[in-house]
């Protein structure tokens, strides 16, 4: 048999160009695959592609630019008792909890002292976004030791804390009560070199801003923080957007929103009982079981409004106070959610809660505020009660009588409220907000 060479070489060529186009084919077919994605996928995908990276069942903060950060709360005054500045500092705790569960792996410790028996307590853990306020917080590294020297005001045992974490990016939040605290906990704080930045802030007065400017210029990064810390700070919008300045969080625009109804601006209103609490009478009954209600039902219908109370108990020589955002959900018949509630002693001119309703309202930044104050038509006395005549108020004060000669009172809005409120009672309250009775 006679072998054709020239139809042989004729054969092998097209054979082998039709495998070359064969695969660039293939190689296009491929390409657009990765480009456009799968059939089933396009119809629902409008640029989608597929992609052959594995994806984390929860995406760290490292991926979304933010890493762990670690913060030490420090409480650089005595918290043998319970005062404002512990209540304060303790929202601030929880304002801070909220936060840093953004920032998947942060830690959140505290440190503060008791002067009496000279101890101080401390832990740190990693944040557990199940832990609220409500919930309450879970011991992990809970220690409580005898002071020794040169604590730096507990600066000393916070970068302790923090290293024990291995995370490069921590900051301290220092907070004083405004005065000058001595003893072993509080000496060497002047002279103490911090490796990560500390902002300190004031409670209340300057007499320790001195040290607090110290501590600063001896951190990098670090400031003081000049504007005082409202009293109850999980109510400021300003001081939680400082808040998320410093940890870099993104802040909320939420300073002054607006109400459900055009033209409504949230409301703040604080009610005093400015009577003797000790024992439920009459009285207390009309203002916490008729008024208070009737008031927060009011309040629903300007969005973002808080409502706050005051009442004392002349034995044991002590008020209760606690205000919040106005919750729908809370009515006469589930009862009232607490928040920030407190109990503290008396001091002198209290003026019948007048200077600590103020301090509520002013904790919100708002101007629109006004306070409700209710007396049982007696003349009471004691340390929540002095100073009431000459205190001067920076928002509209509506005073009422609950039984009694209203003489007394500076600013009288002429009704005598009676108990179990009347139909009458509920159209002047919706008079006052200006809503629908």
């Amino acid at each position: 048999m006679v072998r054709c060479v020239d139809c042989e070489v004729y054969c092998r060529n097209r054979l082998y160009w039709a495998r070359i186009i064969g695969f660039v084919v293939c190689l296009c077919l491929v390409f657009l695959y990765i480009c456009q994605g799968p059939p089933a996928l396009k119809v629902n995908s409008l640029s989608g592609k597929v992609s052959s990276l594995h994806v984390p069942d929860k995406v760290s903060s490292a991926s979304l630019g933010r890493g762990p950060l670690n913060v030490v709360i420090v409480y650089a005054f005595d918290c043998t008792n319970w005062t404002s500045a512990w209540y304060t500092v303790d929202g601030i705790f929880w304002m801070v909890q909220e936060k840093l569960t953004y920032f998947a792996g942060s830690c959140l410790g505290y440190i503060y002292v008791i002067s009496t028996p000279n101890t101080y307590t401390l832990d740190m853990k990693v944040v557990d976004p199940t832990e609220t306020k409500e919930t309450g917080y879970t011991k992990f590294a809970w220690h409580r030791m005898t002071c020794t020297k040169n604590m730096a005001s507990g600066l000393a045992e916070a970068h302790k804390m923090i290293s024990s974490c291995g995370h490069h990016n921590s900051i301290i939040l220092f907070f004083s009560d405004g005065l000058v605290n001595k003893g072993d906990f509080f000496d060497g704080t002047q002279n103490f070199v911090s490796k990560v930045p500390v902002h300190t802030f004031t409670l209340a007065g300057d007499a320790y801003n001195h040290v607090l400017h110290s501590i600063v210029a001896n951190s990098p990064g670090g400031k003081f923080h000049a504007t005082a810390v409202p009293e109850r700070p999980n109510l400021s919008s300003p001081f939680s957007k400082l808040l998320d300045s410093l940890l870099g969080a993104t802040p909320k625009d939420d300073e002054k929103p607006p109400g459900t109804v055009s033209g409504r601006e949230p409301l703040d209103v604080v009610i005093i009982s400015a009577f003797d609490s000790t024992n439920s009478t009459p009285a207390w009954y009309t203002v916490d079981n008729e008024i208070f209600w009737l008031v927060q039902e009011k309040l629903t219908h300007f969005a973002n409004s808080c409502m706050g109370y005051i009442y004392v108990m002349s034995t044991p020589n002590m008020y209760t106070s606690d205000m919040k955002v106005v919750d729908p959900a809370d009515t006469k018949e589930t009862g009232y959610g607490k928040f920030d509630w407190r109990r503290l002693k008396c001091t002198k001119n209290m003026a019948s809660g007048l200077a600590e309703a103020h301090k509520m309202i002013s904790s919100r930044g708002y101007h629109d505020g006004v306070i409700l104050f209710f007396s049982d038509g007696l003349i009471n006395e004691g340390n929540f009660f002095d100073g009431t005549k000459n205190f001067i108020s920076k928002v509209p004060v509506h005073t009422f009588t609950l039984g009694g000669s209203p003489s007394h009172c500076r600013k009288f809005s002429g009704w005598d409220v009676q108990p179990h409120s009347s139909s009458k009672e509920t159209t002047y309250v919706s008079a006052l907000f200006q809503t629908t009775g």
